[in-house]
């Protein structure tokens, strides 16, 4: 989906990470959820702000991998029987089901917790910078963030929400981490303009979870290469609610107005530019 010429640098940073952790049954399932085909959407995004900025990402990459360690996280605790009981995740069997329940709880803590930590061994950010970052993560993640999104998408399943609560929904589970690493870049590159970049990740996450709901109705689990648990459990989506068409007129309104955030940022033609057209236009 991406163009992967950041790719290596994603992995090697999330290997160091991992080198850290002490050999056994955490350390392997950690490494089981974090390593293997994930995207790997918001750290690229991350660091491609910063290229577009004209600022070198590689010393900033710690700081720019930490939202995928919540990410990561989120999907582990996400698949729990308790949640939404997935089998499948990212081609492969889940984390609950490839180790045990227990496993999968402490593997998602240990990413969470991982995560602010390698915000505070970058060594190129200032104290305030790392300060702020893990304000930006822990909101955006925790209670008021993708937490909440969680469990109002638990509360919705079997019933009948409008549309705007659907958006809320999203916005939380899906596009607040998008905003964490659009605004960890702005922090170390364009303090003045974190607010459009937060709006900037509202609309990349809103689209990419409409998309998500198009493509679970057209394709099928071994082509997106996760089970259909919206479908199983209920869950209202785009599509359910407003039918394949209309889902698809909303998503094309929702990118015109990203398209004139990324104007009104002048990223155009950037590297930035490059990577969320490619995200927007995916196919699974």
């Amino acid at each position: 989906m991406f163009n992967n010429i950041h790719m290596p640098m994603i992995e090697e940073t999330l290997k160091t990470y991992l080198s850290t952790i002490p050999d056994g049954n955490l350390k392997q399932a950690i490494s089981y959820a974090l390593l293997g085909n994930g995207k790997r959407v918001r750290p690229m995004l991350g660091i491609t702000l910063l290229e577009s900025l004209g600022i070198n990402p590689l010393p900033y990459l710690n700081a720019l991998v930490a939202v995928e360690l919540i990410h990561t996280y989120s999907l582990i605790h996400d698949d729990l029987p308790s949640m939404d009981n997935d089998t499948m995740r990212r081609g492969k069997p889940t984390v609950h089901i490839a180790f045990d329940e227990g496993t999968a709880i402490l593997a998602g803590d240990a990413l969470l917790t991982d995560s602010f930590y390698l915000v505070t061994e970058t060594k190129a950010l200032t104290g305030d910078e790392k300060t702020q970052i893990i304000s930006i993560l822990a909101k955006k993640a925790g209670s008021l963030g993708m937490v909440l999104g969680q469990i109002k998408d638990i509360e919705s399943e079997q019933k009948q929400i409008s549309i705007e609560d659907l958006n809320l929904m999203y916005e939380l589970k899906t596009a607040n981490l998008i905003q964490a690493s659009l605004m960890t870049a702005a922090v170390i590159g364009a303090k003045k303009d974190i607010a459009l970049y937060e709006s900037l990740g509202y609309y990349i996450g809103l689209i990419f979870q409409i998309q998500d709901d198009i493509l679970e109705y057209t394709l099928t689990p071994d082509e997106i290469g996760k089970s259909k648990s919206d479908e199983l459990r209920d869950k209202p989506t785009y599509v359910s609610l407003l039918g394949l068409d209309k889902s698809r007129i909303i998503l094309n309104q929702y990118t015109q107005k990203l398209n004139h955030l990324i104007q009104t940022l002048g990223l155009e033609n950037t590297s930035i530019h490059d990577q969320i057209k490619q995200l927007l236009t995916r196919k699974k």
